[in-house]
């Protein structure tokens, strides 16, 4: 069998690609993959979805390989995703916009318009002039269709009500008055994304599908339950999302249920989240973010139906709405469908009344001791967790200095070798790495750093290796080869935007929305390439020293706004909480009547019935599905090219890949006992000097 080889590539242009294959690189680095960036699935489909800011709040190991390590770049506060060949359609020259009379007649005016090179994208910003509402209308040439609908949702107690707000209006509505229309949809969709987050401050609604007919049959869902649900006129959906006493008889002891109640008992029991959820409410005890907006399981049963519905009133109005397409659908199309909804409102106070006011800093440290249910097994000496957090800012930072903190995190704690990372696995002080480092998803950002399966006694020496080791960073700053690694590593992720099954478009959403939901310029977190280039110059010109080490120094080291938190380990806090709980339901039954307890236990049945009871066919026949005749019978073609070069055949994709070069060299290799093949992988950067900068290499 003759030995052949077969070279394929993805590039941004014809000129890219020969350059590649016909000039030398001109560097040439290893370039390790990154965590795939996951997506949460539909509460009804796969129960383990929590709350965003949860999962923010990331565990090291002491041993972790080098290939499953995480990257994150506080940019956008996202995981990238894994590295792999993920390429677009090239744009079109010419790519369509909404008309602005066509805006006009529907109610919209334009507010600005931005082309954006890094996605080349064209993307308009639209207010409707009647209630207020801000709409982002994103077009290129992705089929991945995107829309997302956001809510700004401050909450002012812990009772869990946008969290519960956001499980009740996907239980039907005026125009599908299922109890779950999601899930009849999914039967005749061809979505490539369905779901709902609850933020500390805001409610996402984003849906995502490449057929056109799909995907607009999505949005008239979602639009018509975040506006219309049933479910602020269903105390049973309020009872079985929410909250609700259970009693199967009257003879039987009352219990807790509700779908959000008992998720946020999970949650509570998680020592990880216990501290995630004590740091963020030390570290903003004045503002909103001083509640917990999932729930505390405490808390949640003292809301009331009328509460929950007064939220909904106030705060899913259009008024507070800022509302997301991207994708290459029809631009005028999106402006009719959201004018038949929008239209029908008038303009409210919410806007006011949804704004989430800055937390003051602090004049000196605070220490907090909490304590979280462990189990009895092991040693409980050694399963303290402590973590000093700070808040960086008093208000919300510049994109140059959001982009320079993304990089001194990931100097920091990106890699293995990255040196405050790696002197605390290497201390021998604690089993992991507790905190996220810079948080910036919220309206001000966080820095956080610890250990957990810490000793008692060691503590102290914990909290004094953190604060030794960023002064010594600051006093010494960062190995020039690692900056320049972390600028390499940082820069490919931004231009290949790997988001795995994730949509890109919703990945530029909720970096977007980052700005946007507190009134700030929308398109500027989708624009990298200025900031990126005006930090490698002040790095090239002042020195990484002095560009990273006063960061150090003002945010954290010279900062008073610290808190430190400590948990302890306590084997009967769990039993003392089920304890707790149940005297107190023992006596909300020693205060009810025989006739209040017969009544409890037949409204439980009603609630049980209902839940049971399928949906009628005719409620069923209004959820919109997909035919045959709506999936098209061609599929996408990719553009190919079949060269030759010295008798290897060349395969040639001219794709938009935002100046990534994509090159896969496969060969046949020939034994006596069989015959297998070998690929390798070769991604590059084309640099403005005319050469590529090889970034990764990998069989």
């Amino acid at each position: 069998m003759e030995r052949t080889a077969l070279l394929r590539s993805l590039s941004s242009s014809s000129l890219a690609c020969n350059r590649f294959l016909f000039s030398p690189p001109k560097h040439s680095r290893p370039f390790l993959s990154k965590s795939s960036a996951s997506a949460r699935h539909l509460r009804r489909v796969l129960s383990n979805r929590s709350l965003l800011r949860r999962n923010s709040w990331r565990s090291l190991p002491v041993a972790v390989s080098s290939h499953s390590s995480s990257l994150r770049f506080g940019f956008n506060g996202k995981h990238f995703g894994s590295l792999s060949a993920r390429a677009v359609a090239s744009p079109p020259k010419d790519i369509a916009g909404a008309g602005d009379e066509v805006a006009e007649q529907l109610g919209f005016e334009k507010v600005s318009e931005e082309f954006i090179e890094e996605c080349k994208s064209k993307a308009v910003l639209f207010k409707h002039k009647k209630t207020g509402a801000e709409v982002m209308s994103v077009s290129n040439s992705d089929e991945n269709k995107v829309f997302g609908i956001v809510f700004r949702t401050p909450p002012k107690d812990s009772t869990g009500i946008p969290h519960i707000l956001e499980h009740s209006v996907l239980c039907g509505s005026r125009k599908y008055p299922l109890k779950e229309p999601f899930v009849e949809l999914l039967k005749g969709s061809l979505n490539t994304f369905l779901n709902a987050f609850t933020y500390p401050d805001r409610t996402c609604y984003p849906v995502a599908s490449t057929n056109a007919k799909d995907f607009y049959n999505l949005v008239d869902v979602y639009l018509d339950a975040v506006f219309f649900p049933k479910c602020i006129e269903d105390f049973q959906t309020f009872q079985q999302e929410g909250w609700h006493y259970e009693l199967n008889d009257p003879s039987e002891d009352i219990t807790y249920k509700g779908v959000v109640f008992n998720e946020m008992k999970g949650v509570y029991s998680q020592p990880d989240n216990l501290l995630g959820r004590t740091a963020q409410q030390a570290l903003f005890p004045d503002n909103t973010y001083g509640v917990d907006s999932g729930g505390d399981p405490l808390v949640i049963p003292k809301l009331t139906f009328e509460e929950f519905k007064e939220f909904h009133r106030k705060y899913y109005h259009p008024s507070n709405a800022r509302i997301w397409f991207y994708g290459d659908d029809d631009p005028n199309e999106r402006l009719r469908i959201l004018s038949e909804y929008l239209d029908m409102f008038d303009a409210s106070t919410a806007p006011n009344e949804s704004k989430v006011e800055p937390q003051r800093l602090f004049s000196e440290p605070v220490r907090i001791v909490e304590k979280y249910p462990a189990g009895e097994g092991g040693d409980l000496k050694k399963k303290h967790m402590v973590c000093l957090n700070w808040l960086l800012s008093d208000k919300p930072l510049d994109l140059q200095t959001e982009l320079t903190l993304g990089f001194l995190d990931h100097l920091m704690l990106g890699t293995p070798a990255s040196p405050l990372r790696k002197v605390l696995l290497e201390s021998g002080l604690g089993d992991a790495i507790i905190g996220g480092g810079v948080e910036d998803e919220l309206l001000q950002p966080q820095f956080s750093i610890g250990l957990k399966g810490v000793s008692e006694e060691d503590i102290p020496k914990v909290e004094e290796l953190i604060m030794s080791s960023l002064r010594k960073l600051a006093e010494e700053g960062f190995d020039t080869e690692a900056v320049e690694a972390s600028m390499n590593t940082i820069e490919f992720s931004l231009r290949e935007n790997n988001t795995g099954s994730f949509p890109r478009g919703l990945s530029l959403m909720l970096r977007s929305i980052g700005k946007w939901i507190y009134d700030m310029d929308p398109f500027e977190p989708l624009k990298y390439e200025k900031p990126l280039l005006v930090l490698k110059a002040r790095i090239a010109e002042e020195g990484s020293k002095a560009v990273f080490s006063p960061l150090i120094e003002k945010f954290i080291l010279n900062n008073p706004h610290c808190v430190t938190i400590e948990m302890q380990p306590d084997p009967e806090k769990a039993s003392r909480d089920e304890a707790a709980e149940k005297e107190n339901l023992d006596k909300v039954k020693a205060s009810m009547t025989e006739e209040d307890l017969a009544e409890l236990a037949r409204a439980t049945q009603e609630l049980k019935l209902k839940q049971e009871t399928p949906d009628p066919p005719e409620a069923l026949r209004c959820v919109p599905s997909l035919s045959l005749h709506d999936i098209p019978k061609e599929p996408i073609r990719i553009p190919t090219e079949v060269g030759d070069i010295n008798g290897v055949k060349v395969l040639q994709h001219d794709l938009f890949t935002n100046d990534v070069l994509y090159t896969e060299v496969v060969f046949d290799v020939f034994t006596e006992a069989r015959t297998s093949s070998f690929s390798t992988t070769i991604l590059s950067i084309v640099t403005g000097d005319g050469y590529e900068r090889l970034d990764l290499c990998a069989t």
